[in-house]
């Protein structure tokens, strides 16, 4: 009687894993609609997609701006930093020289230069493949990338 129940249940179950077979197929071919796909891209995607659609000069004016805006913006943080790396320098520096704290050079610059190679060696494997990232989509997005770059050298011109 218990083995007539399991049986019987096996088969239920059976049965409804076969109806969701055929809805879960139909739900991944709705997936593959352009119109259902668009709802899970995020909105830079969106945004991207539909820019590549768009007319030359906009695309031109959209990625020069976008890169002017990106090399100002560079160049402001890279002046700060360099600014509040060199007035640290200068000021330990000065401390050093009036006695203030003893600095061992020797030690510091080995360390400075054993953790510029660790970060050499991690920035390189992170940027090879934000760079490969960068070069399919600038093949297909010639006119927002070249507008990018032009508008990214313009904002570092202009800082």
């Amino acid at each position: 009687d218990s083995l007539l129940q399991e049986t019987a249940d096996l088969m239920a179950e059976k049965e409804v894993s076969e109806e969701k077979d055929p809805k879960m197929a139909l739900l991944d071919r709705l997936g593959d609609i352009e119109v259902f796909r668009s709802e899970s891209q995020g909105t830079v995607e969106k945004i991207m997609s539909d820019l590549a659609k768009a007319p030359v000069p906009k695309q031109l004016a959209v990625g020069g701006v976008a890169g002017w805006t990106a090399g100002y913006l560079t160049m402001k943080a890279g002046k700060m930093a360099a600014t509040a790396i060199g007035g640290s320098l200068l000021l330990l520096q000065i401390a050093h020289h009036k006695g203030y704290i003893k600095v061992d050079w020797n030690k510091m610059t080995n360390d400075s230069a054993s953790m510029a190679d660790k970060l050499k060696k991690k920035l390189h494997i992170q940027s090879k493949s934000g760079f490969e990232k960068f070069q399919e989509w600038s093949a297909k997005n010639i006119y927002l990338a070249g507008g990018f770059t032009g508008g990214f050298f313009l904002g570092i011109a202009s800082s």
